[in-house]
């Protein structure tokens, strides 16, 4: 079964109504103004980048002096503690050397004074004089 109406004139075509829409031509308009509007603001709001370059490039010397400051502190730091080391030995050693010193003059000392004990002794004991020999 077929929906064509056989009173009809099979040569003639059915007129359709033309419905007139500009839906889609205003949207189109509308597409086409927002690009241009967009397209005039990022060519006339181009940010200055000889400003932002001048920025990075001064940041960047600014963290490189930063790095070498922190360098050049670590390296004092090395230099003030190796010094002190140093000066700690030469101190110690000079100690050690002053209590070698005291220690050998209070044996000197000690000598001398065993010595003049002993003179004295043998003084007090006799004449001096050597025990005469013995006949047989």
């Amino acid at each position: 079964m077929s929906n064509i109406d056989p009173n009809l004139d099979p040569t003639l075509r059915p007129e359709r109504p033309v419905v007139r829409s500009y839906t889609g031509w205003v949207a189109a308009a509308a597409v086409a103004v927002v690009a241009i509007v967009a397209i005039a603001y990022m060519a006339t709001n181009r940010p200055d980048n000889t400003a932002n370059q001048q920025a990075a490039i001064a940041a960047q010397q600014t963290q490189a002096a930063a790095t070498a400051q922190s360098a050049q502190a670590a390296q004092d730091a090395s230099q003030a503690a190796q010094s002190a080391s140093q000066s700690a030995a030469v101190t110690q050693q000079s100690a050690a050397d002053q209590a070698a010193q005291q220690r050998a003059r209070a044996e000197a000392a000690s000598a001398d004074q065993s010595g003049r004990d002993a003179a004295t002794t043998t003084r007090d004991s006799g004449s001096g004089n050597p025990p005469p020999p013995q006949q047989q």
